[in-house]
């Protein structure tokens, strides 16, 4: 019987930049490798100048990241992820804009244009004072660009300052970041400009010659229960936003009830602590044994480590009355969340239970206030979300209108409006100038390592988290518990990175098939195989057909050696093992640049 033939993939220069998985899960491609390498051999200024090269917020990203690049991170193959973002928070706190140094970081920074720029005589107004439109602001001020940001509060940073607890992000970080942003003398930051009521968008037009909009998703939603028209029940982003920027609530007499699973809900209910709730439960459809739960891992640890109660697998079924108290929440115990097809499809079980509380929050999503485009022309999704018409540069249906950030694209990531943010002001300038977007693009090129002795310690080396202080919420509410590493351990944590840019190469005229690097690798990552038993499609055809004169002759001849960098850990014992030099651990360096 015919064995089944091996699918191959032959390498090109888009492979061995996917290779690198932390840096390819990042919206903004940070080479966390690059810094994490860095930081290894001690170089800490070198380190933050690459996390900080493609993104003006790199000193949030140190603190409240949800860090996709630990998601596609290849070390969980083998145990745990790098610590990545908290590599990032370790070097900030040594070389960001924290540090007191605001103008040094913006020379860091590869976007098109320079920190010191000459203006072009063009102006853009950015509607929204968070990550995206500050990014879209220092991106736009490198290449000249008269930038007027328009803020509803009296304070920039969007929800970095309204949402995320201040105990869980230092205000100072916040300030210091956008300060450092804001020395661009061609930024103009016009705090409590309401648009929509204090200058109608229609004169924001007229004033400028493009406008971005990034006002993300500031307004709570609640779910239909019975029985939440109560004055006690409130929305969880309000509550947050007086916490944050006004008055903390005094919550001592209450014991609190928050709805929702994610990020926003375990704030809710650490701020609540924080505001003197003597008892705070967590109800969510999601499970968290089958990772079902959007709030992260740390959020949900930090949320047990200060008291709250988390009831996972229980839906929301009514808020139940007594004498016109709030009584508690009935929920229904959760057979299912999704469907087959993954698809929200909860089901409920007959089973029900009474969560004791008398102060209910919800924190079950976010929505738009758009008001201020009523009569504008720019189209709105079903959604609430301001409709794009063109991706690649996240232009609106009007062409003079560009779009960001949660209200483009939905709750997303920091991250992810940082992203958008750079996306939209090469929109802005391409629109303007007529020239094609410039894209963040990466120079390759290998070298042979003629010695790669790498000690195999690093591949027992455990994930360490950052410290945790002990702290009293309702006494403490401003106390960051997050202790930062001392540089040995976080170059020990660093040092577990996989060094996924190096792999073997094998230079098959010297190779005598001998097959010693396929026994001595640990991980099976190495086998060799007759050309007959894969299939690398017509790519493989024309190189076998290069090498034995045709593909009848590589068949019967021919033998390739296949590589599955999922399983590699880059020891280096095959390129050791070698007996003629046939096998060589290669390294890919990259250049980032914009083009």
């Amino acid at each position: 019987m015919a064995l089944d033939k091996i699918k191959v993939e032959l390498p090109t220069d888009e492979y061995y930049e996917a290779e690198v998985k932390c840096r390819n899960s990042c919206p903004v491609s940070t080479d966390a490798r690059g810094y994490l390498m860095a930081t290894v051999a001690g170089k800490y200024e070198e380190a933050y100048a690459i996390s900080r090269a493609t993104n003006p917020f790199a000193s949030i990203c140190g603190k409240v990241c949800g860090a996709p690049c630990e998601k596609g991170c290849r070390r969980s193959d083998v145990d745990e992820a790098v610590v990545i973002r908290n590599i990032k928070g370790f070097l900030t706190d040594k070389r960001g804009p924290e540090t007191g140094d605001l103008k040094t970081p913006l020379t860091y920074s590869i976007a098109p244009g320079s920190v010191e720029p000459e203006l072009n005589g063009k102006s853009v107004g950015i509607v929204g004072g968070g990550c995206a439109g500050y990014t879209c602001a220092h991106d736009l001020a490198r290449l000249g660009y008269s930038v007027t940001i328009y803020e509803r509060w009296e304070k920039s940073g969007g929800q970095l300052v309204q949402g995320v607890p201040v105990n869980r992000l230092s205000r100072k970080v916040v300030a210091d970041e956008l300060a450092s942003i804001e020395l661009f003398e061609n930024i103009e930051v016009k705090n409590g400009v309401d648009v929509g009521v204090d200058i109608t968008f229609q004169e924001l037009e007229k004033k400028h010659d493009a406008v971005f909009l990034g006002v993300g998703l500031a307004k709570g939603k609640k779910i239909p229960l019975p029985g939440a028209d109560h004055e006690d029940v409130h929305i969880g982003l309000p509550f947050l936003f007086d916490f944050n920027m006004r008055e903390k609530w005094d919550l001592t007499q209450h014991r609190s009830i928050v709805i929702g699973g994610g990020d926003v809900a375990f704030d809710v209910a650490r701020s609540a602590l924080r505001c003197g709730s003597p008892d705070v439960q967590l109800a969510c459809l999601e499970r968290e044994h089958l990772n079902e739960m959007t709030g992260s891992l740390e959020e949900r640890e930090g949320g047990r480590r200060e008291g709250v109660t988390i009831n996972d697998g229980w839906g929301p079924k009514e808020i139940v009355h007594e004498n016109g108290k709030i009584k508690g929440l009935l929920v229904s115990k959760v057979i299912r969340v999704f469907d087959e097809e993954g698809k929200f499809s909860p089901q409920m079980e007959e089973e029900t239970r009474l969560i004791e509380g008398d102060k209910v929050f919800f924190a079950v999503g976010q929505g738009s206030d758009l008001d201020f485009l009523e009569g504008s022309g720019v189209e709105v999704t079903p959604q609430g979300w301001v409709k794009i018409a063109n991706e690649e540069t996240l232009q609106t249906s009007k062409p003079n209108v560009f779009v960001g950030g949660d209200i483009a694209h939905g709750p997303k990531l920091f991250i992810d409006a940082v992203a958008s943010g750079s996306k939209a002001a090469q929109g802005i300038h391409s629109f303007i100038t007529g020239q094609a977007p410039q894209r963040l693009k990466r120079k390759l090129t290998f070298t042979d390592l003629p010695e790669y002795g790498r000690h195999s310690d690093y591949v027992d080396e455990e994930r360490d988290e950052r410290e945790e202080l002990p702290v009293k919420p309702a006494e403490q509410p401003e106390f960051n518990s997050t202790v930062e590493y001392p540089d040995e351990e976080a170059e020990k944590q660093s040092a577990r990175c996989l060094e996924c840019h190096i792999h073997p190469t094998f230079e098959g005229d010297i190779c005598i098939l001998c097959g010693g690097c396929v026994d001595v690798c640990p991980s099976h990552c190495l086998s060799m195989k007759t050309i007959d038993r894969v299939d690398g499609g017509e790519e493989l055809k024309t190189l076998a057909t290069m090498e034995f004169g045709s593909m009848e002759v590589a068949e019967a001849e021919g033998s390739v050696m296949l590589f599955d960098p999922l399983k590699c850990i880059r020891c280096g014992m095959c390129a050791q093992k070698c007996p003629t030099g046939a096998c060589k651990m290669s390294v890919n360096e990259f250049e980032d640049c914009f083009a």
